[in-house]
């Protein structure tokens, strides 16, 4: 991997006009794509990436200038990937949802919770154990939790699912104020 030729770089895109003009945002380090992006609480936007680095880790930074900017990158150890897109999601005012492929390869597809804005992912529970790849989260206005993803038997790609759960599932019925 030649980090001076990556052409890779996650980055925001954003209107300051309701979608009439848009502008380029900051950038994370090299080596990322395919990232997806939550507002903390107060106020600050938390980025979570893709990586080509060999760190088989997402990377994660955070922007306190509402993406004008992003710190430098950090590698989320509990979060292994197989370099992969996956997916992430605000369930509520207090908790944060994250999805992907658990492994160094693309199976194990994995849903996380996070109470403390993406800082520990205490709470894991695998949809697919077989091969597994992309994701998407969703929440429903009822507070079901969504989940579309790649997954098969033999391959990640010979279907979609969509699995449809609420928290207390998730969570083994934990209130998020006693997570680890």
């Amino acid at each position: 991997f030649d980090r001076t030729r990556d052409p890779y770089h996650s980055h925001v895109i954003y209107s300051d006009d309701h979608g009439a003009t848009w502008q380029l945002g900051g950038s994370v380090d090299v080596g990322t794509n395919e990232c997806a992006i939550v507002e903390t609480v107060a106020g600050a936007l938390y980025i979570n990436c893709r990586n080509y680095v060999g760190e088989q880790r997402r990377a994660v930074a955070w922007s306190y200038d509402q993406g004008l900017s992003f710190t430098a990158l950090r590698w989320e150890e509990t979060l292994v990937e197989p370099i992969c897109q996956a997916s992430l999601v605000r369930y509520d005012d207090q908790q944060i949802l994250f999805a992907n492929p658990a492994s160094t390869r693309r199976e194990k597809l994995t849903v996380r919770l996070s109470a403390d804005e993406g800082q520990r992912w205490p709470v894991a529970k695998a949809l697919h154990a077989g091969p597994a790849a992309y994701s998407d989260l969703a929440v429903l206005p009822d507070l079901t939790i969504c989940c579309l993803y790649e997954c098969g038997e033999s391959h990640p790609y010979e279907r979609l699912r969509l699995a449809r759960f609420t928290l207390a599932w998730l969570s083994d019925g934990q209130d998020s104020s006693s997570l680890e």
